[in-house]
């Protein structure tokens, strides 16, 4: 566990010292998604290091396919 903390935290350190300036001279838009997507980050890595068994990346995948199908069912001109 330890060794995937230090993995988790050497890349994300990384991650902040490299983004820190282009964030601050980033508009507020882009400043919301870089916040979303470091967010997510930071669930993803926690799941990663503690090993539990929560929803993942995959678990949202599956949950968006169903709907996913419909839409190309719907758009598609040979199932009409």
């Amino acid at each position: 566990m330890y060794g995937k903390l230090v993995c988790v935290l050497v890349l994300a350190a990384a991650m902040l010292v490299y983004d820190i300036p282009k964030f601050r001279r980033a508009c507020r838009r882009d400043q919301l998604v870089y916040g979303a997507l470091l967010a997510a980050l930071l669930y993803l890595g926690f799941i990663f290091v503690t090993a539990k068994p929560w929803p993942n990346l995959d678990t949202i995948f599956n949950i968006l396919i169903k709907p996913a199908k419909q839409i190309v069912q719907w758009l598609n001109p040979k199932s009409s």
